[in-house]
């Protein structure tokens, strides 16, 4: 389903590159609203929103076996894992 997927040079984009050759591209702010875990999940329902820190960056991006990806963020949260089937519905939506 991907290819390959690294951040941009300032560090502040997801670039996603399918194996259909499509590629996406999916800003930190995006990722660090719609991630998954228990943290953020707490955040939106207490405050109905998440708050993303200004110049949020992307400081890692680690492999979760064959089906997702860890992204670690500027702002210390490291606990959101993306399977590869939400990062394409998260490109769909966003990387207009």
């Amino acid at each position: 389903m991907i290819h390959s997927l690294c951040a941009t040079e300032d560090a502040r984009r997801l670039t996603v590159n399918w194996d259909s050759g499509d590629q996406s591209q999916l800003s930190a702010e995006t990722l660090r609203r719609e991630a998954r875990d228990a943290w953020t999940t707490r955040q939106r329902i207490d405050f109905g929103e998440v708050s993303v820190s200004p110049g949020l960056t992307i400081t890692g991006i680690y492999q979760i076996g064959r089906g997702g990806v860890n992204v670690h963020f500027s702002d210390g949260h490291d606990r959101a894992i993306y399977p590869f089937e939400y990062l394409r519905e998260l490109s769909d939506r966003f990387d207009k």
